[in-house]
């Protein structure tokens, strides 16, 4: 999809940014959101936009010093053949603290244009936001949804978008899975609302063995999906600012550990349950 387009289609957050886009002007961007909801698709279509050479790297897959001091700082520091470089940085917000400062050295001395994505703005240090341009997407809504699904699914609309908490990207392919079966994709809209639903249920009211045994239910091999899918039904949740806060302090560290630490998914889990479950109580009471 073409930046203009997309820019058109909804309140896109680098509207403002469209002159500074068509005079090739643009500024270092951090782009942050939920998953699905265009981050990397922007970052290509300013690429395409500007007709520059991107490189793309994953910060799940390395996110340690080593991989920015080589890597990304080899790209960084020489010059290709197009008029601009773009190192386009997935889910940044997975680098250690040491491997962000390093890179906001590299950001501050190269001769290429970053753009990072992450999920949670938070984990990223304040050296390296402060110097990004931060556009924050929101999750697709339900009008937005049904102009996307096919004409024999647009009736489904706003349970797909509330049961996809407005992933574009997961009901792409919940639809394609289907072959254009309507009662078919019901059926999986209401499996995954359930799925999806109940842990954070669970997790609020501090049932520890329940929470345990429905992130297990989860069908994915990625700690990063699970945790990330457990997260976008939390903030739904009217959870106190205390537990708010220690949640995602658990939760950020779950993050981290779930790149570093050689656990099976139940290991791990184990973990995560166990880590929220230790003073629960005591900030439920705050």
């Amino acid at each position: 999809m073409r930046l203009e387009q997309m820019v058109h289609d909804r309140e896109h957050p680098l509207a403002a940014l469209k002159s500074a886009v068509d005079d090739g002007n643009i500024p270092d961007l951090l782009l942050v959101g939920p998953p699905g909801t265009g981050k990397t698709t922007t970052a290509h279509a300013i690429a395409h936009a500007i007709q520059a050479d991107l490189h793309e790297f994953n910060a799940s897959d390395e996110r340690g010093i080593d991989f920015i001091r080589t890597r990304v700082k080899e790209v960084a520091t020489q010059r290709g053949y197009a008029d601009f470089t773009i190192i386009l940085l997935d889910e940044a917000d997975g680098l250690t603290k040491q491997a962000q400062d390093a890179l906001r050295r590299i950001i501050e001395t190269g001769h290429a244009l970053f753009i990072l994505t992450a999920n949670d703005e938070a984990n990223i240090i304040p050296a390296l936001r402060s110097r990004c341009y931060t556009c924050r997407f929101r999750p697709y809504n339900a009008e937005e949804v049904r102009m996307f699904l096919p004409d024999w699914a647009k009736s489904l609309a706003v349970e797909t978008c509330n049961a996809y908490n407005g992933d574009l990207r997961r009901i792409s392919m919940a639809v394609d899975s289907v072959n254009g079966d309507f009662d078919s994709l019901k059926e999986a809209i209401g499996n995954e609302a359930k799925v999806y639903s109940d842990p954070a249920l669970s997790l609020m009211g501090g049932d520890w063995e329940s929470l345990r045994r429905e992130l297990l239910s989860i069908k994915t091999h990625s700690k990063l999906a699970l945790l990330n899918n457990l997260h976008d039904k939390v903030r739904q949740l009217d959870m106190s600012p205390p537990m708010f806060h220690y949640y995602s302090r658990i939760w950020g560290d779950a993050v981290l550990a779930a790149h570093q630490w050689p656990l099976s998914q139940e290991g791990f889990i184990d973990w995560f349950v166990g880590s929220l479950s230790s003073q629960w109580d005591t900030k439920k009471s705050e």
